[in-house]
């Protein structure tokens, strides 16, 4: 244990700065993540560590500071497992950043590439020190995953980071494990939130793991965020994972990570009968061309949303007219029609487009928009496309107080899941090609629904005022 100690010693001895040289504040659950690496154990002995804490609370910067500073010591090889490379590479980036700033790191580093060159690219796979220290970093979203399984065993690594663990499939892990098997003295640590009941849960009961669990309670006592912070993350999706580090209930997700974006309990509690509708019409459409499948058009107001059509009609031009005829009837403004423009859709999309540029030839104003679920979201840092974005944005609204008027049909969005689509923490939702391997037709009502989320409004808020004010509402003129 003599080496252990001293090597558990030298991060006080290291300069663990940023680059602007300013020294790291380390919080006490860093340092406890730090000196698991540095020893090769935790303080009990065991080799197996498992550690859940908040999302930005700088788990990834302190797994850089002591691996890096571990490598540089000793002739060790640690592999950083993660979802995908971009992630993986975050700490490979906060490795490569203390074995610049640190004078005794940068004497260590064995690189082919300039000092200067490596501090601006920091875009490696591969980090090597003089003493036969190594840093490597894998991804689980390698296309071939026997390619990935053979990188890892070729590697041979006794000390393993899967970062993000909860992430990895059960697959890639074991894959891992098999790697550690060919070293009788091993170290895994497995780090991350508790997005899915898998290997991850399964080590979180393991007695063989020793357990570093950090909630935002922990980490605002340290001063990693502040109560405003948290406040105003409660609000947000997943706020139970990322925060409360907990995993989901078992029967709130599946076997494939896939969770319900709404219950039928949410659904039947949006339901109204005789709620008047407020503020700014929209249509969303959602074209078919028969056989299963509906076209449907979904007319949605500040706080209320109704199917008002739903067809079997193959002929996509007259699914078009009826658009162009109900947003008429209803007062609905061109730019706030929002038309599905994939495969089928796309016909009846531009005929729309046609048509009401005719009709406006002599005036600027915004044509009806189409949509297509797998372009970039407004907010890339949060949903992988805007599909993901438009549904997200319907269940807030749903949760926030908007109402469906009653129809069996709604019963659609407790068939449309999501989940973590990797480790880069952005929100997907099942594509229609999933649900159709899943035997869940396409949600067609649900999904003209969603299409009125294309461009952001405002959630409903309902207060008493806003409930009085109803009253000297016109009632939509459509029944």
């Amino acid at each position: 244990m003599q080496v252990n100690e001293a090597l558990s010693a030298t991060r006080q001895t290291f300069k663990f700065s940023d680059d602007n040289d300013t020294p790291i504040p380390w919080a006490s659950g860093q340092l406890e993540i730090m000196d698991c690496i540095l020893n090769r154990c935790a303080p009990d002995m065991r080799q197996r560590i498992h550690v859940m804490t908040p999302t930005q609370y700088g788990k990834s910067l302190a797994v850089g500071a002591a691996v890096s500073a571990r490598a540089s010591i000793m002739p060790e090889k640690w592999a950083i497992v993660s979802g995908t490379s971009e992630k993986a590479q975050i700490i490979m980036d906060y490795a490569i950043m203390f074995s610049l700033n640190d004078p005794i790191m940068r004497q260590k580093l064995l690189v082919d590439t300039p000092l200067d060159r490596l501090r601006r690219e920091r875009s490696r796979n591969r980090l090597t020190y003089r003493g036969n220290g190594e840093i490597r970093v894998f991804s689980a979203d390698s296309r071939n995953r026997q390619e990935l399984g053979n990188a890892l065993m070729g590697f041979g690594a006794p000390n393993v980071i899967e970062d993000e663990s909860a992430l990895i499939p059960d697959d890639v892990h074991a894959k891992v494990m098999r790697m550690l098997g060919g070293s009788k003295d091993n170290f895994m640590m497995k780090i991350g939130n508790p997005f899915n009941r898998n290997h991850f849960l399964r080590s979180y009961h393991s007695d063989r793991y020793y357990k570093i669990e950090i909630d935002w309670r922990r980490a605002l006592t340290e001063g990693r965020f502040t109560m405003d912070y948290i406040s105003e993350m409660q609000e947000e999706a997943f706020f139970a994972i990322l925060y409360e580090v907990k995993f989901p209930e078992e029967g709130m997700i599946d076997s494939k990570g896939w969770m319900q974006l709404l219950t039928d309990a949410d659904i039947e509690k949006a339901f109204s009968t005789d709620l008047p509708a407020l503020g700014g019409r929209r249509l969303g459409c959602d074209v078919a061309g028969g056989g299963r499948n509906f076209s449907v058009i979904v007319l949605r107001n500040y706080n209320v949303a109704k199917k008002i059509y739903k067809s079997k009609e193959p002929d996509t031009m007259i699914f078009a007219g009826n658009v162009i005829h109900m947003a008429r009837q209803l007062g609905v403004k061109d730019g706030d029609i929002f038309v599905d423009k994939i495969g089928l859709g796309k016909g009846a999309y531009d005929r729309i487009r046609e048509m009401k540029s005719n009709a406006l030839a002599t005036v600027q104003q915004p044509l009806p928009v189409g949509v297509a679920g797998s372009e970039q979201p407004t907010d890339q840092t949060r949903y992988q496309n805007l599909r993901a974005e438009m549904y997200w944005r319907a269940k807030e609204w749903i949760n926030h107080g908007g109402k469906l008027e009653k129809d069996n049909d709604w019963y659609q969005l407790a068939q449309v899941k999501y989940k973590i689509a990797d480790s880069s923490g952005k929100i997907k939702i099942m594509s229609k090609e999933e649900m159709l391997r899943e035997a869940i037709d396409s949600p067609d009502v649900a999904d003209a629904f969603a299409l009125t989320f294309a461009h952001y409004d405002a959630t409903p808020a309902f207060t008493q005022a806003q409930q009085a004010y109803t009253q000297t509402i016109n009632p939509d003129p459509y029944s």
